[in-house]
C-alpha cells in the first residue's frame, strides 16, 4: 500500500491529489488509455460509494473531479503512429509518471479522505505500479478561495495537456480570455453555491482582461474512445486595462477564477487528462512532448518560482539596455539606476512573483514599483517587445 497522503482536516470543498506511478515493464499504451483511467477512478468510487460513482459517471452538466493523463518525468515519451486510427505511447520501467486527481465538492473530497489507495493500476493488462500519494493542491473551501484571492497577484497558467473549448460545435484550441474565464466560471457557478451572473461578468471579460504575453504550441490529443482534439500547451500570462478597476468585484472573481483553475482544469474533456492546468509560469521546462517533467508538478499550487535566479538574471540583464534606451538622458546614473530598477520589476513580475514582494525585496514603495510596472510594460508594448 502507498504512503497515504496528510489528511486534511474539516470539510473542504476542493482538494488535488497525485499519485507517483512506475510501469511493471516497458510497454505502450493506445494513446486514448485515458479513457480506461476514467474507468478505473470511476471504479474506484464505486467500491467506497455506489450511489456517488453513479452520479459522477451520469451527471451530464459538470463532474465533480478531474484526473490528469500520465505526466512525466525527464525522459521523452515515444509516440508512434501506426496509421491514423492507432496511435500509442511507449511507457518505460526505469520511469516515473505522475496523475492528478481534483475533487471539487465537498461528498467526493470526503470519499478520497476515506480511500485505500491501491497497490497498482492496472489499465487491460497494463500495469503501474503507485508508489506514493500525496496532496498536490491543498484542501480548501470556495468561501477561502474567495478570501485568499489577491487582485495584485500575477494571472500566470502553465497548461500541461492539450486543452481546448468547445465553440459552434468545434474544438477551438486557443487561449482567449473570454473562453478561460466562461470554462472556470461554468464550474464556480455549480459547485460553489455562489452564482455569478455570465452574460455581464464575460463582457468585462472581454473589454477589461488582455493576453499579455504567451508560449504555447498545438498538440492532439484522443480523449475517448474514437476521435481527436487539438488543443494547445504552454503559459499564458494575463493582465487588465485601465477600464477593469470599474468593477471590483469581478476583478476579484477574476483572481479567484484564476486560483481555482488548477482544481477545475480549463476547456472540455477534463475527466479525461485534457486541460491540465498549473499556475505560474512554467513553460521553460515544457517540451513538445505529451509528457511533462515531473519537477514541474512539484510546483503544483506553489506560489514558488519557476524560473531560476540565474535566469532572471539573465532577464534583467536583457531588459535593462531596452529600458536605458527609453531615457532622454542615458549618460547618468540615474538612468541606468531607473532601467535597472524596471527591468528587475519585470523580470520578477514574469517569474510569478507579485507587486508587493517585489516592492519589499527592492525596498521601495507598492505604490512607486506599480507605476514603474506599468511604465515598463507601455514601453515594452510601444515597441512590441511584450
Amino acid at each position: 500500500m502507498p504512503p497515504k497522503a496528510s489528511l486534511w482536516t474539516g470539510q473542504p470543498d476542493l482538494v488535488g491529489l497525485q499519485l507517483t506511478l512506475q510501469p511493471s515493464q516497458n510497454f505502450t499504451l493506445p494513446s486514448n488509455y485515458t479513457y480506461w483511467l476514467h474507468a478505473w477512478f470511476l471504479d474506484q468510487i464505486r467500491q467506497l460509494d455506489p450511489s456517488l460513482s453513479a452520479e459522477l459517471h451520469d451527471n451530464q452538466a459538470e463532474k465533480a473531479f478531474t484526473i490528469s493523463s500520465f505526466l512525466g518525468d525527464n525522459t521523452p515519451i515515444d509516440r508512434t503512429t501506426t496509421s491514423p486510427g492507432n496511435r500509442t505511447i511507449q511507457f518505460n520501467a526505469n520511469s516515473s509518471y505522475h496523475c492528478q486527481i481534483t475533487a471539487l465538492n465537498k461528498t467526493l473530497c470526503a470519499a478520497l479522505k476515506k480511500w485505500q489507495t491501491p497497490t497498482t493500476i492496472c489499465l487491460r493488462d497494463r500495469s503501474f505500479q503507485i508508489n506514493h500519494r500525496q496532496i498536490s493542491l491543498p484542501a480548501i473551501t470556495y468561501p477561502a478561495l474567495w478570501d485568499n484571492a489577491n487582485i495584485n497577484n500575477e494571472l500566470s497558467l502553465t497548461f500541461l495537456s492539450p486543452t481546448a473549448f468547445r465553440k459552434s460545435g468545434n474544438h477551438m484550441p486557443l487561449p482567449i480570455p473570454e473562453n478561460l474565464f466562461h470554462s472556470y466560471l461554468r464550474r464556480w457557478n455549480i459547485f460553489a453555491h455562489c452564482q455569478f451572473e455570465p452574460t455581464e461578468f464575460l463582457a468585462w471579460v472581454n473589454e477589461s482582461v488582455v493576453l499579455l504575453r504567451h508560449n504555447i504550441h498545438s498538440s492532439k490529443a484522443q480523449p475517448g474512445k474514437q476521435g481527436s482534439v487539438t488543443g494547445f500547451v504552454g503559459t499564458i500570462q494575463l493582465g487588465f486595462n485601465t477600464k477593469a478597476d470599474r468593477q471590483l468585484d469581478y476583478m476579484q472573481l477574476a483572481h479567484t477564477l484564476i486560483a481555482a483553475a488548477p482544481y477545475f482544469s480549463t476547456g472540455h474533456k477534463v475527466t479525461f487528462g485534457l486541460g491540465q492546468t498549473r499556475s505560474g509560469w512554467l513553460t521553460p521546462a515544457i517540451t513538445r512532448s505529451p509528457l511533462v517533467p515531473a519537477q514541474l508538478l512539484d510546483k503544483v499550487g506553489s506560489p514558488k518560482k519557476s524560473k531560476t535566479p540565474d535566469l532572471i538574471s539573465a532577464r534583467i540583464a536583457e531588459l535593462q539596455p531596452i529600458f536605458l534606451a527609453a531615457k532622454k538622458r542615458q549618460g547618468g546614473e540615474r538612468a541606468t539606476k531607473a532601467a535597472q530598477t524596471w527591468a528587475t520589476i519585470i523580470a520578477h513580475q514574469e517569474n510569478g512573483d507579485n507587486l508587493q514582494s517585489i516592492a519589499k525585496k527592492l525596498d521601495l514603495p507598492y505604490d512607486s514599483v506599480k507605476k514603474y510596472s506599468q511604465l515598463a510594460r507601455k514601453y515594452l508594448g510601444s515597441i512590441g517587445n511584450l
